[in-house]
């Protein structure tokens, strides 16, 4: 594969990977010029990203107004990029030009350019970066277009300008164009809460202490008004590596398990792997640390999760009552073959050859995947999905077989255990069921093999909890289609703060941007309380309807660091419950030398 359709493919695949909670059916102020920057100097409401490089807004270098945009390679990388979303709807069927002015300096790898793609539910219907005729060398400024038709059965839009090379790259002006007209944007008005406003919202938010889990749990009485009668509580987070949010999650699940009847713990790591936990949980088998490592992810494997942990031992120990912990994610296939494999060897042997054979070859293509960069495409895992559904196939046409000679629920876990194999292939496949699909089926399943009225408690990111239907349907959307009322969905979010994340100095601790004017988080700092609840529900009929059920910028950092990560968003189409911190620190990850 040559350097430029490599790139492209990168491209492609990290544009997969960005926010996808912004709903591009209504219009946005996309700041075109550069014109407005955030507190720290980066372009307000443009994704920022790329290893190695700088990329920020430049009050000294303009072709037109006061700033530009500029990117520059400080290390190594594959490009630098910045990335906004276009409303669909104003595209659809249209015939595209995008242009813009670059300026570039000591460019002699790779070029600068811009870049537009459109995608459809089959994957990628457009796309365009300008691999062919970017601008290179040192050139003072020049205008670029790209274009072409729109089809007319997209779903979403991104595009942006990138820099895949070295040297330093200018951006400004940029213009969109759809059959020959401007698309002209309307810059938002500064949000100005009224006394009226400020004061509805400290009469209906409710503060806490801290989020330490050991507070006097009468402080969080009011969860029982917030959760009612719903059996499922899903709990979000802003970034993944921040202390407080992990704390108060502890602390929320505390209270819910032993004030509210929740019965069962569920987290976004792998279902197999998270079954020695649960050993650990109930019956004390392991070491806590051993085993919370052997779900993989540094962002579970922290302290703030081991008390946990440690927490949910002592309370069966105290035979007060049972908590169960689970896993519903299904990235990494090995345990799952392992699991089908000795399930098969004991009640199948005769197929158990043809299993092994096959899970081997996934086996060792789940390897080689890791060395390639980017993944290939499903024409590469079509033959290996084939093997996988062979075998889960197999032991669902000979379920009753199983199950005379084996316990019922031995059975059911074991396929489960070969659909986790299907899935962690799909979830990499365009036009396959999505990791966040899966995710949402395997809560189902867990619900379905418990005792009626189970209560259950999630946790994972604020983007998989959300059950905001878009281009991109996170998890939260498919299981609120199913439990709808019975499930109560609480958001995380903070002004400031560092937080732990994967960036350019690898794992380590990075800060953000404190939130900026008209964003979700810029509200709540307004109302000068450390930390706070707030039921998004109240609001549709209150004095902030006009502000809370329009769109505001909220914050979402996932596992990788980003100084600016704000997005287009309608919060209460997102949570029922916002959960708001003023600061925040670091997680404390097992392994990491904390300053």
């Amino acid at each position: 594969m040559n350097f430029i359709k490599k790139l492209a493919f990168i491209f492609l695949l990290m544009l997969t990977n960005c926010n996808n909670a912004q709903d591009n059916n209504s219009q946005v102020f996309l700041n075109l010029d550069f014109e407005k920057a955030t507190s720290n100097g980066y372009a307000k409401g443009w994704y920022q990203g790329g290893e190695g490089f700088s990329i920020f807004v430049d009050s000294t270098v303009s072709f037109s107004g006061k700033r530009s945009l500029c990117i520059q390679r400080v290390g190594a990388g594959n490009f630098g990029v910045v990335t906004s979303s276009f409303p669909i709807e104003e595209a659809r069927g249209k015939t595209l030009k995008y242009s813009g002015y670059i300026k570039t300096e000591n460019v002699t790898e790779g070029y600068a350019g811009l870049w537009w793609r459109v995608d459809g539910a089959s994957g990628t219907l457009n796309f365009d970066n300008m691999s062919n005729r970017g601008a290179k060398g040192t050139t003072d400024w020049k205008k670029y277009s790209i274009e072409f038709r729109i089809d007319d059965k997209l779903t979403n839009i991104k595009f942006g300008v990138l820099l895949p090379g070295n040297g330093k790259a200018w951006f400004d002006n940029l213009s969109i164009e759809l059959d020959e007209k401007i698309y002209h944007q309307n810059e938002p008005e500064f949000i100005k809460l009224s006394l009226e406003q400020i004061n509805w919202l400290n009469n209906n938010i409710a503060t806490f202490k801290s989020a330490e889990p050991n507070e006097d749990e009468k402080e969080l009485s009011f969860l029982k008004e917030m959760v009612g009668d719903a059996k499922i509580v899903a709990l979000g987070e802003g970034t993944h590596g921040t202390s407080e949010f992990f704390k108060m999650k502890h602390r929320i699940t505390k209270y819910l398990v032993e004030k509210m009847g929740f019965t069962v713990f569920a987290i976004e790591a792998i279902m197999p792997e998270a079954r020695d936990v649960n050993n650990y949980v109930l019956k004390g088998i392991g070491n806590p640390k051993d085993v919370l490592a052997g779900l993989y992810f540094w962002t579970w494997n922290t302290h703030e999760v081991l008390d946990m942990l440690e927490w949910m031992r002592e309370y069966n120990i105290s035979e007060k009552g049972r908590v169960e912990f689970w896993g519903f994610d299904m990235q990494f296939p090995n345990v799952a073959i392992k699991n089908t494999l000795n399930f098969m060897q004991k009640y199948d042997s005769t197929y158990y050859t043809y299993a092994n054979e096959k899970y081997k070859k996934i086996t060792a293509f789940n390897d080689e995947l890791l060395k390639l960069k980017p993944n290939p495409g499903n024409i590469l895992f079509e033959p290996y999905l084939g093997y996988a559904k062979d075998v889960y196939n197999h032991l669902i046409d000979n379920i009753d077989k199983y199950n005379s000679i084996a316990s019922k629920d031995s059975t059911e876990w074991y396929i489960q255990n070969s659909r986790i194999v299907v899935q962690s292939l799909e979830a990499r496949m365009q036009k396959h069921q999505s990791r966040d699909e899966s995710m949402a089926i395997n809560i189902q399943w867990i619900i379905n093999h418990m005792a009626p009225n189970t209560k259950i408690i999630l946790w994972a990111h604020n983007g998989h909890v959300s059950k905001k239907e878009t281009n991109f349907q996170p998890m939260g959307a498919y299981l609120n289609k199913v439990y709808d009322n019975d499930m109560v969905v609480m958001g995380f979010g903070f002004n400031k703060g560092e937080y732990t994340a994967v960036g350019q100095k690898g794992l380590g601790i990075y800060s953000t941007s404190i939130s900026e004017p008209g964003s979700v988080e810029w509200i709540m700092h307004r109302l000068n309380y450390p930390r706070l609840f707030l039921d998004l529900r109240k609001i549709k009929n209150s004095q902030l309807s006009n502000i809370f059920n329009s769109e505001l910028e909220f914050r979402s950092i996932g596992a990788r660091a980003m100084d600016y990560a704000f997005y287009k968003t309608v919060i209460t189409d997102e949570f029922d419950i916002l959960i708001y911190f003023e600061n925040t620190t670091p997680s404390n990850c097992f392994g990491l030398t904390y300053k």
